[in-house]
């Protein structure tokens, strides 16, 4: 048995106040030996104290909230264990070219990815997922979990405004580590989700490759490109010696991990949504994994037994037996 508020059981000891007080009610006489002993009095007040008693021991163990053991669970399902991270530098608040005919501003990409990102978790009820944002550092936003309110919280926060800096490696180096808190599913995979890309030094690629093949892990990368900005996918050949550009580089870089590494680029929603269906048909493998039920609840429990013991006290209150009526 375990109490969310265990302060409130310092109020016990009141449960005896109804045995140290004494009622006046009743009347005086002069000579109590010319009242005849009357048992059944007797009795009901014990009685009455006892209920009295139960009443605010039930009162207080409701207000500790007592509740039993919890209990984990083994459940199998189709998913994976997935760390969502996500770009929050400022260019995620541009919106996605338009179409120059008709006027229109196109969807702003941060609030579809959002959109879609959440469409994508709602339509995979068994994966564990968790979140990174970065900008100039990673940014903590979810513990690999199946909390879905958790999940969804920490994806609105995590495509939000944002600092002017892209500093994937710290976002990639901290979603590595949040798989070292829950035992391996057989399905890993990290979602890197940017409009760019930044120079990761020599020690955090090392550190990166590492991480990643110790554990297994895959990689998506989907970019959110504006129509100007060079392809990941052009080949580094066309380039001038050091003149390649940072995605470029990136892109070849993960190519080199030996893992299971897929790009993507993006540059309207459909083209974003299509990644996203991509990414959830190759991770759709069976895992099994624990989940943790919390223990039941009993306040509700003794609350309804305080109520029943008031309603005892109310209905003896109002109802009296005369055994003996004075001469």
């Amino acid at each position: 048995m375990q109490f969310e508020n265990p302060w409130f059981l310092l109020l016990l000891p009141l449960a005896m106040l109804p045995f140290w007080l004494k009622g006046r009610q009743g009347q005086a006489y002069s000579w109590l030996a010319m009242v005849p002993r009357d048992r059944f009095s007797d009795v009901a007040n014990l009685l009455l104290k006892l209920i009295t008693s139960l009443l605010i021991l039930c009162l207080v163990l409701a207000m500790s909230a007592p509740r039993g053991p919890d209990q984990e669970v083994q459940k199998t399902g189709k998913g994976a264990q997935i760390v969502m991270v996500i770009d929050r530098s400022v260019s995620m608040d541009h919106p996605f070219a338009g179409d120059s005919t008709s006027g229109k501003i196109a969807e702003v990409k941060s609030a579809a990815a959002r959109r879609l990102i959440t469409r994508f978790i709602e339509s995979r009820p068994d994966d564990m997922i968790g979140v990174v944002g970065f900008t100039n550092a990673a940014l903590y936003g979810s513990k690999i979990t199946t909390n879905r309110p958790a999940i969804l919280s920490a994806i609105n926060a995590a495509t939000s405004t944002g600092l002017n800096q892209t500093n994937i490696g710290a976002g990639i180096t901290l979603a590595t580590s949040l798989f070292d808190k829950i035992e391996n599913s057989g399905s890993r995979a990290i979602v890197l989700l940017s409009d760019g890309a930044g120079k990761l030094s020599p020690r955090i690629k090392n550190e990166i490759r590492e991480e990643m093949q110790k554990r297994g892990l895959s990689l998506y990368w989907i970019v959110l490109r504006e129509p100007d900005e060079i392809s990941i996918f052009t080949k580094t050949d066309q380039f001038a010696e050091g003149a390649l550009p940072a995605s470029v580089e990136l892109h070849q870089y993960f190519k080199e991990l030996k893992i299971n590494y897929n790009a993507y680029e993006a540059d309207n929603p459909t083209a974003l949504q299509s990644a996203i269906q991509d990414i959830d048909a190759k991770e759709k493998k069976r895992i099994q994994y624990t989940i943790t039920v919390p223990g039941h609840d009993y306040s509700f429990e003794l609350l309804l037994a305080a109520l029943v013991l008031a309603v005892s006290l109310l209905v003896a209150k109002n109802l009296r037996v005369y055994s003996w009526q004075a001469a």
